[in-house]
């Protein structure tokens, strides 16, 4: 029949069916929330109405529930029918809701009640669109202001229209709790009943100054506020709620009489959400109302967010403390997120870096304990030095005080002094005048050199302060280290243990990488270079010197070697083209000597020194030392291989696999 609704049975599409079951389940609770706030009201029209409305809701919803559970089940003997059932039930909801909708309402609440009368009966008109395959099969028929021109005949239901939208069944957001401020008791009975009604909790507060009390001691989700109230206006409420850390981000709708533009501004430029004047039309403030709890909830999974960033920026700086704790990232790193695998990749990373530095102590624990066995620490002696540089007990350059003279090398002599200017200790290497005379233009290289050694900062290298002149004599100045020399320790102990050599290796790597990665080449890496002090910390000293004198004579000069050839790769041997695998190679000989006691390579000159190297591989380190680990000895004979190609890539690569070797 023209204009008739026609809901459809007996659909196989599971898609169908739920939608006629859900709809049907909506109506029905729809009905009971309108009869029992009904009764509350005593309203015997209404009440009546919703009363029918709701016995034909359960039977529609029955015949619902049987169809979707066996939808191509043909209605059994004195079922009357299961499209007839359906379509008489659907129009007893609709012409109870037409009765409702015809009355003039006379209050706010009345606003509310058609309201949800018009949204019942235009749920039951679109029952077709449930058993629809999609849903944009068309509008659904429109239900008509307060009742005009809707009819209803016995032969069915006839479509009807109306200028008023229909209310669309979109789901309601998470239950949430919602502060309802308003002085005047039947405008917040009003909000509290339609806020009811979306499912949601309401607190209530009649005036500014208690509602900012309850929003910091509970947890609030949205406030809906009045301005005009003589206990805290809307205006000084939504300031204080801004202001305060702990509601600052809690959404605000103002419903208030004063809807000028002045008003509106100062609300909004006050932090409001929104802002909607009184009377206020219901399906607006539940559209609006619904807008906000989304963008508190977005707001909400922001600041989540920002909370495990600081928690994750908290964990790097007590790792930077050294108070991080193993797993205080579980929380964040329980999420499936990319701040989820930060912190899982964090925890891991923190854990091994706390092993390797374990580890790392450990090693030099028994590097300490080789020191002192060695016991006092003696300067070295290396030939005779002339009277020019017998400056004990004489002030250089009018600053640094000579104390006492704490060893001797083929560059020059080293004292203890103090600078005067800043009251500190520092270590004078005073350079030989045979070496500043056989070349005149060291000094200049000496400072490009120093300034060059400057750029290296570690803590496994000694630091070059500056180099100054005295009555033409050249000194450079630099960190005072107490301590030992690797040459010192093999004098006296022969050789070494597997993991104090590892203690020193691993703090040798570091210090070279370090400086390769700032271009500066070492180039004379040797046991009396490497100075070890009472707490097992490895020192390299010398950088920039060995180079300075190698551009100049490079290998003897009246009796000054430059470089050891003992240590020296053969490319460097060779005057061959040098870069950080040279300082590798030498590296790689301090290694073997403190494992074995004996050097890889020995002659009385750097031709015979370069002969053996190219006679073949030097004796397996596990021969002479059989308690070295293979990935050790292996790591050391790569070290030592003739073509530099054939040698690390890196001192960070070797400094990576000396801490997985044993």
């Amino acid at each position: 029949m023209g204009g008739t609704v026609e809901p459809a049975v007996g659909l196989a599409a599971p898609r169908a069916a739920h939608r006629l079951r859900v709809a049907a389940r909506r109506i029905t609770a729809d009905c009971e929330f309108l009869l029992a706030d009904a009764t509350r009201r005593r309203s015997k029209l209404a009440r009546d109405a919703i009363a029918g409305a709701l016995v034909a809701a359960h039977e529609l919803r029955a015949v619902v529930e049987r169809i979707a559970d066996a939808p191509g089940e043909a209605p059994g003997p004195g079922d009357g029918g299961a499209p007839d059932t359906l379509r008489d039930a659907q129009q007893r909801i609709v012409r109870s809701m037409t009765r409702i909708l015809a009355s003039v309402p006379t209050s706010l609440e009345d606003e509310l009640l058609l309201a949800d009368a018009r949204a019942i009966r235009d749920q039951a008109l679109r029952l077709h669109a449930g058993a629809a395959d999609s849903a944009a099969d068309g509008p659904a028929p429109a239900a008509s202001g307060n009742g005009a021109g809707t009819a209803a005949t016995a032969a069915g239901l006839e479509t009807v229209r109306s200028p008023r939208p229909s209310v669309p069944t979109v789901a309601e957001p998470a239950r949430a709790r919602i502060l309802v401020v308003d002085d005047s008791d039947a405008p917040r009975r009003m909000l509290k009943q339609l806020v009811g009604r979306l499912g949601h909790d309401v607190t209530e507060a009649s005036g500014g100054h208690a509602a900012f009390g309850i929003a910091t001691q509970e947890a609030i989700d949205l406030v809906i506020s009045d301005i005009e109230m003589p206990e805290g206006d809307g205006f000084e409420l939504l300031q204080r709620l801004k202001a305060d850390e702990r509601t600052r981000d809690v959404p605000v709708i103002m419903v208030s009489g004063l809807d000028d533009t002045a008003s509106v501004v100062r609300c909004i430029e006050a932090g409001a959400d929104d802002h909607i004047p009184k009377p206020f039309d219901a399906v607006l403030l539940r559209a609006r109302l619904r807008s906000s709890l989304e963008q508190k909830r977005l707001r909400d999974r922001e600041l989540a967010y920002l909370r495990r960033v600081a928690g994750l920026t908290a964990a790097a700086l007590a790792v930077e403390d050294a108070a991080y704790e193993p797993g205080s990232l579980d929380t964040i790193a329980a999420h499936d997120d990319e701040l989820g695998r930060l912190a899982r990749v964090f925890d891991r990373l923190v854990l091994g870096f706390r092993a390797r530095e374990a580890q790392l102590e450990r090693r030099l624990d028994d590097l300490k304990r080789e020191v002192r066995r060695t016991g006092a620490h003696q300067p070295q002696q290396v030939g005779e030095m002339d009277a020019t540089t017998q400056i004990m007990h004489r002030v250089l350059a009018e600053r640094y005080e000579v104390i006492e003279e704490l060893g001797r090398g083929g560059m020059g002599r080293v004292y203890r002094a103090r600078d005067r200017e800043l009251g500190e200790e520092v270590a004078v290497k005073v350079v030989r005048h045979e070496v500043m005379r056989d070349d005149p233009a060291l000094v200049d290289r000496l400072r490009t050199e120093s300034r060059l050694a400057r750029r290296i900062t570690h803590r496994n290298v000694v630091r070059v302060f500056d180099v100054g002149e005295h009555e033409g004599t050249y000194f450079l100045t630099m960190e005072l280290v107490r301590g030992i020399t690797i040459e010192s320790l093999l004098e006296s102990r022969g050789r070494l243990g597997v993991t104090s050599t590892l203690a020193i290796a691993t703090q040798l790597a570091d210090a070279l990488a370090v400086a390769h990665e700032q271009d500066v080449i070492h180039r004379d890496v040797k046991p009396a270079n490497l100075l070890v002090d009472d707490e097992g910390v490895l020192k390299v000293m010398d950088f920039g010197l060995a180079r300075l004198a190698e551009r100049g004579r490079r290998l003897t000069q009246q009796g000054i070697v430059v470089g050891t050839p003992r240590y020296m790769a053969p490319e460097q041997l060779l005057d061959g083209d040098i870069d950080a695998r040279t300082d590798l190679y030498a590296m790689g000989v301090v290694l073997y000597e403190c494992l074995t006691g004996v050097l890889p390579f020995d002659a009385p000159s750097p031709v015979a020194m370069v002969a053996r190297m190219v006679d073949g591989p030097p004796t397996p380190v596990v021969t002479l030392a059989p308690e070295v680990s293979a990935p050790l000895a292996a790591l050391v004979g790569q070290l030592l291989a003739y073509d530099p190609a054939a040698r690390p890539a890196s001192a960070r690569e070797v400094a990576d696999r000396l801490r997985s070797v044993g």
